[in-house]
């Protein structure tokens, strides 16, 4: 992480108490499913991944400055760094970049411009990172508002005993066929019974194609 935004240096950080969540384990409120069930919105994955990274970093105090932007993309076009989009029609409204090795999943930020965007985006990258067949969605430091969607916290050592298996393990992030719709990706990323997902063929709207 950078030192803070106006510095070039960055420092490693080796959390005592490491926050994860379970894959596949998000909890999601009802109220939540009522908003993905709109279809008010659509995802798009490693489209705008700058823009993502720069929202990410658009706010009072951040530790993303430009030597952690600047790297990120090179990790981006080296297919190691991947990011997430949520659209409300044409205009970017969250969205969540990470790091992926092995079958380790490394939540970096993510942002929202309105209410419930950087969940959707929580939402659709668990989906991901579950159905490519990672084991961790690590998302650093643990926080009351992430053990509210579901987050657990594991000690520094029992980090680096999962962190070794997994990274001895493959994982594909772009695996195919490609989740259609918030069903799909509720399915995937939600502690949710079966009986309660709707079954729905209907695609979920496509990004625009312009970015």
């Amino acid at each position: 992480m950078g030192e803070n935004c106006t510095s070039l240096r960055i420092k490693f950080v080796q959390p005592n108490q490491r926050g994860l969540i379970p894959i596949g384990k998000i909890h999601c409120s009802k109220s939540l499913r009522k908003i993905l069930r709109k279809d008010d919105f659509s995802v798009s994955f490693n489209q705008c991944f700058t823009d993502v990274v720069m929202n990410c970093a658009n706010r009072k105090d951040t530790w993303i400055n430009q030597t952690i932007l600047d790297q990120y993309v090179i990790l981006h076009y080296k297919g190691l760094a991947h990011s997430v989009e949520i659209w409300q029609k044409e205009r970017l409204v969250g969205g969540l970049y990470g790091l992926a090795l092995g079958s380790a999943f490394f939540a970096e930020s993510m942002f929202s411009l309105i209410s419930n965007a950087s969940k959707l985006a929580l939402i659709a990258i668990m989906a991901k990172v579950n159905y490519g067949g990672f084991t961790i969605f690590d998302t650093q430091f643990p926080s009351k508002h992430l053990e509210s969607l579901g987050g657990i916290t594991v000690t520094k050592r029992e980090f680096e005993e999962m962190l070794f298996l997994a990274l001895s393990n493959k994982a594909e992030f772009n695996r195919s066929p490609v989740l259609l719709n918030w069903d799909q990706f509720m399915q995937y990323a939600c502690d949710i019974p079966k009986n309660v997902l709707r079954s729905s063929k209907r695609k979920q709207p496509q990004p625009p194609d312009n970015f």
